[in-house]
């Protein structure tokens, strides 16, 4: 299972995190620092897993984002690589080449997408099309509470 999901960029400021299991806010800091401070620094070249304390890290690096997640010992690093390809891929098709700026601004699809995908840090729904479908169904939802609330009452 995973433990959790970090986002952060080149110069390290974190741009979205997912905890699955309890952990103090001190512990996350420490992770959140712990985890830039190993990543950042490999050279392209270098492999995506590391192991950290009791956990395996994988990760892997999307222009400015780097996509890091924290597993337990007994799953599988490469399933982990695809996991968090297939997330890239979401967010690329909801923002259409998803950047740092999409999720800086739009952090609360990033996270709706996520959830839509895993579930506990496992995954939840493989289908594009599926966690897509969700999307648009939530924006219309969306649209609808801001005309409504938009709406001059008499």
């Amino acid at each position: 299972m995973m433990r959790f999901l970090l986002l952060f960029s080149r110069q390290g400021k974190l741009r979205l995190q997912k905890w699955y299991t309890p952990i103090s806010e001190r512990e996350k800091k420490k992770i959140i620092r712990d985890m830039t401070a190993m990543v950042l620094p490999r050279t392209v070249r270098a492999c995506n897993f590391l192991h950290w304390r009791d956990l395996k890290i994988v990760y892997k690096r999307y222009a400015s984002l780097y996509f890091c997640c924290g597993l337990e010992d007994q799953d599988n690093e490469l399933l982990a690589l695809e996991v968090l390809h297939r997330y890239v891929e979401l967010l690329d098709k909801y923002f259409g080449n998803v950047c740092e700026l999409d999720i800086i601004f739009n952090f609360e699809k990033a996270y709706f997408i996520l959830d839509e995908f895993l579930m506990t840090g496992e995954v939840q729904e493989t289908s594009k099309s599926s966690v897509a479908k969700s999307m648009e169904e939530s924006d219309m939802l969306q649209e609808t509470m801001e005309e409504y609330m938009n709406k001059p009452t008499f």
